[in-house]
């Protein structure tokens, strides 16, 4: 007990405190609250996606049954309509570094005005402006959308930041226009925020053009270039499932780690969905392993910790504390939430049981990446919500059957790794519900 209790002041003492200062670090909370408001769009465009590209062949395909006729007929009416199915796609997903850029500008500009008066709105719009004339700028009356989807979600989230911070920095000057007191205050925010938009427009058009004029490339292009690295290491299993452990040692000691963890990876898991999706809709292979289905529906199965399986050892429990929490988690569990079981067990500073709440989703990212990097499970490119139930979310985010069996796998998996650290807490505890009856 000791050696538990030297390591949990470790994790307490070390972990804790940086994990606390970068949850609460507003820049990285508004690239996380940014994205996080753009979902009903990778949601819309997700659906589009489905009907677009039925999972039948029909090349390959007989109509020999009723379910097979009926997938060769959603084939030809996907092929017959598929500019039509696409559109709200386009109108959504394909162009969601826009959104983004707004959503993140918004979110930023909310924290500041505890500081100063700066409209989150307006904010919003400079952000959209500038992103648009930098990933984007109209030819021949037409504006290309090549930067406006995945390629472009970086430079988004720096245009979105960046754009406030400076228009923040001018209005502390008081390098704005002031409007009488009378005006109304729709009136005097949009004339607050002009000289602001003038000068972001002015700066960050005039990098473009230099960047164009020296490396012909725009901003976007050259972003991508120089994190092209670090989006090849993100997509890795090492550098994950290091992730996933810090994630869970966080959790064991009462941080919710998946919230400070995914501040991090939810900006590559949504570069790579988005081009998973782009790469998908142009008829190109698809790059991506790592995305928020495979986090969510495959690595934490049931939740943090992938404790589905746990909440089902808990049914059939001879501990009255353990029947009761199983009886209570299961049904939240199957949609990924899983408090009850994460507080209720306990598993948070439960020393017996922190080998199966790392090792168990450690296990299911490593099968679930080998799964699909060796294509026995096709690439996500749907996405779908997190609390979305595995055995149909992982199917749905990748179109592919054969994600229900990886599913059913990592869940007996779970059960097995679970089970003898289940067993031996399941004993202390009788022991002590039958004490306690006797006294």
């Amino acid at each position: 007990m000791e050696k538990s209790s030297g390591f949990i002041d470790f994790l307490e003492e070390k972990l804790m405190p940086v994990a606390s200062r970068l949850s609460e670090q507003r820049h990285l909370k508004s690239i996380r609250d940014g994205i996080m408001s753009t979902i009903p769009l990778t949601i819309i465009g997700g659906i589009c996606l489905i009907l677009a590209f039925p999972p039948v062949d029909p090349s390959r395909t007989e109509a020999t049954n009723f379910f097979k006729k009926f997938l060769l007929g959603w084939h030809s009416w996907a092929n017959n309509n598929i500019d039509a199915i696409l559109t709200p796609f386009n109108m959504t997903m394909a162009i969601m570094a826009l959104f983004a850029a707004m959503a993140i500008a918004y979110s930023l500009a909310k924290e500041y005005q505890k500081q100063i008066e700066i409209d989150p709105l307006s904010s919003a719009v400079i952000s959209g402006v500038v992103f648009l004339l930098v990933a984007a700028p109209a030819v021949d009356g037409g504006i290309p959308t090549t930067y406006l989807d995945a390629k472009g979600l970086f430079t988004a989230m720096m245009i979105g930041l960046l754009t406030v911070e400076i228009t923040k920095s001018l209005l502390k000057r008081g390098v704005t226009i002031k409007m009488p007191e009378g005006v109304p205050p729709a009136v005097s925010s949009s004339f607050t925020s002009l000289i602001p938009m003038v000068i972001n427009v002015i700066l960050f058009y005039g990098i473009n053009l230099i960047l164009i004029s020296t490396l012909e490339s725009n901003i976007p292009e050259t972003i991508m270039r120089v994190l092209s690295p670090a989006l090849n290491a993100a997509d890795s299993l090492w550098l994950v499932l290091f992730m996933i452990i810090i994630a869970h040692l966080l959790w064991f000691v009462g941080v919710h780690g998946a919230a400070i963890i995914m501040t991090v990876l939810d900006p590559f898991f949504t570069q790579n969905i988005l081009a998973n999706a782009g790469a998908k809709v142009a008829g190109q292979p698809m790059e991506f392993v790592w995305t928020g289905p495979l986090w969510s529906l495959v690595v934490t199965l049931g939740g943090s910790g992938a404790t589905l399986a746990l909440a089902v050892l808990m049914l059939r429990s001879k501990s009255s504390q353990l029947k009761t929490v199983g009886r209570v988690g299961i049904l939240p569990g199957l949609f990924n939430i899983n408090e009850p079981i994460l507080f209720g067990t306990p598993l948070i500073l439960n020393p017996m049981m922190i080998i199966p709440l790392v090792l168990a989703p450690s296990v299911n990212g490593i099968i679930g990446y080998l799964a699909i990097k060796s294509g026995l499970v096709g690439k996500a490119y749907v996405a779908v919500p997190w609390t979305t139930p595995a055995f149909i979310g992982l199917p749905l985010a990748t179109v592919d059957w054969k994600a229900f069996l990886l599913v059913v796998l990592v869940f007996f998996i779970d059960i097995v790794i679970y089970y003898p650290f289940f067993k031996s807490y399941e004993k202390i505890l009788i022991e002590e519900e039958k004490t306690s009856e006797s006294a």
